[in-house]
């Protein structure tokens, strides 16, 4: 391997170890997914999202919400979040869920990403009640 090339790979693996991980606020996640919501453009069931880096961190997130909220423990029950969205609920719609519900809840914006969309899919998407 060129010597340029090592060194431009050590930079980066220092880059991304030296970069700190850790969860973002819901209040973060607020401002990313509107910046989503003012610039996505839906026609039909193409989405095109604006490519600021918050738009993209928004959409990127939720993709992986989208994926946790399929995933059930017994066919038939709520998700592993705690909600039962449909089966043709869009990624879109859980944007629009969590901008909903923190636009509707700034205290829960302080606590962890995670939480806020937890909570908010929740409200959203309440599971009936069991018999």
């Amino acid at each position: 391997m060129p010597n340029h090339w090592l060194r431009a790979a050590a930079v980066i693996a220092a880059v991304m170890l030296g970069t700190p991980a850790g969860a973002i606020s819901g209040q973060q996640l607020l401002k990313q997914c509107e910046a989503l919501d003012r610039g996505v453009v839906q026609k039909g069931g193409a989405v095109a999202i604006p490519g600021s880096r918050d738009a993209v961190e928004c959409w990127s997130y939720m993709a992986a919400v989208q994926d946790f909220a399929g995933t059930v423990e017994q066919e038939g029950g709520p998700s592993i979040l705690g909600s039962c969205p449909s089966s043709d609920t869009t990624r879109l719609d859980f944007v629009r869920a969590f901008l909903r519900y923190g636009r509707g809840h700034p205290a829960d914006l302080d606590l962890k990403a995670s939480v806020a969309v937890i909570l908010a899919l929740q409200s959203a998407f309440p599971c009936p009640p069991r018999s």
